[in-house]
């Protein structure tokens, strides 16, 4: 099996969720089921903007350094410094999903934190996999695939509710 390093070399499409505390499992957990729905390979860390910025620094080189195509998905609630701190030391696309749906700390980063705001996590890996389909067709396959899942899933509805209220 490939190391995640060597995913990401080699132009897979990756996504790195970095929150600002463990305490944000609950909300990780949801974004990282919904990568697995894309198969959108990923890796989890946990670095503070506000307690830990070096350690954040770190973390930004060591996968800034890697060759190929990554996006962050920042997590964090309250005082979301983490969103615009990611998007104004990285050159990679960031992603600011928080655990307290809506928030607006994310969306008042300064001058040159570029981040996007996507609440929801089934959104958010669906951005990462819009981002990255242009040249993995797998993705864009999957992308596909679930919206004519939902599609269908709608036809369904619609009869049933159709056959329920005659």
């Amino acid at each position: 099996m490939k190391t995640f390093e060597e995913l990401v070399e080699e132009g897979v499409g990756c996504a790195v969720i970095l929150a600002g505390s463990e305490s944000d499992q609950p909300h990780i957990d949801k974004i990282a089921k919904a990568l697995g729905i894309y198969k959108i390979p990923f890796e989890v860390r946990i670095a503070s903007a506000h307690k830990q910025p070096a350690d954040l620094q770190l973390i930004l080189e060591f996968y800034d350094s890697l060759k190929g195509p990554l996006a962050y998905i920042a997590v964090a609630g309250g005082t979301d410094a983490l969103s615009g701190t990611i998007s104004f030391h990285s050159h990679r696309p960031t992603i600011t999903c928080p655990p307290d749906h809506y928030n607006p700390s994310g969306t008042s980063n300064p001058s040159g934190s570029s981040n996007a705001y996507i609440g929801r996590p089934e959104n958010a890996a669906r951005f990462v996999a819009q981002m990255f389909s242009h040249f993995n067709p797998k993705y864009r396959e999957k992308i596909l695939e679930t919206v004519d899942q939902k599609v269908k899933d709608l036809e369904v509805g619609d009869e049933t509710m159709r056959s329920k209220y005659k």
